[in-house]
């Protein structure tokens, strides 16, 4: 009779957290699928800094740190839709570092992208060029916009974030879809 009692409760804790994966995965913004994704960037990217929107919320706040240059990594039209207020854009398939190229080696510089795995390529090439003090947000606009951090287009502040697909979508919470 132990023996059934456990196996119905090891089974019922095994639905239980089968549940709460699944639940996760698919919840608006996916908490699981972006932490998932973050770690996975930090272990490619492991010789890369990173900064949690919280952190670049706080950098960006405090007067004593100098500001980091941003930089926008993802295609144009992305760019277009919204972006980091005060972000220059370096299209990803095709860098032309000429923007960055009158900012000191030794200022900071926050490379973003829309989830971070783009961001932290370009955030390691930019080290291999000399810049020493650069990091990529983790998470990547979609977890600044998860957050609540306003956004900008051309004309102002932005609601809503560029979908490249509906898979990259869930990371992102509805209320920033297009």
């Amino acid at each position: 009779m132990s023996t059934k009692k456990r196996f119905t409760k090891r089974t019922i804790f095994l639905l239980a957290l089968a549940a709460l994966v699944l639940i996760g995965l698919f919840w608006d913004g996916s908490p699981l699928g972006s932490l998932v994704l973050r770690q996975a960037v930090k272990a490619k990217f492991s010789s890369v800094r990173s900064v949690t929107p919280a952190e670049l919320v706080a950098w960006r706040a405090d007067p004593n740190r100098p500001p980091a240059l941003m930089v926008d990594a993802r295609p144009e039209a992305e760019f277009t839709m919204s972006h980091i207020d005060g972000a220059v854009w370096i299209d990803p398939a095709a860098p032309d570092l000429s923007v960055v190229a009158n900012v000191p080696k030794g200022n900071p510089v926050v490379v973003y992208d829309a989830a971070g795995t783009t961001a932290a390529a370009m955030a390691q090439a930019l080290q291999g060029v000399g810049y020493a003090r650069v990091s990529y947000l983790e998470g990547g606009v979609f977890a600044w916009a998860n957050s609540g951090q306003q956004l900008v287009d051309a004309g102002g502040p932005a609601e809503a974030v560029y979908l490249v697909n509906w898979k990259w979508g869930r990371l992102l919470k509805s209320r920033y879809h297009p």
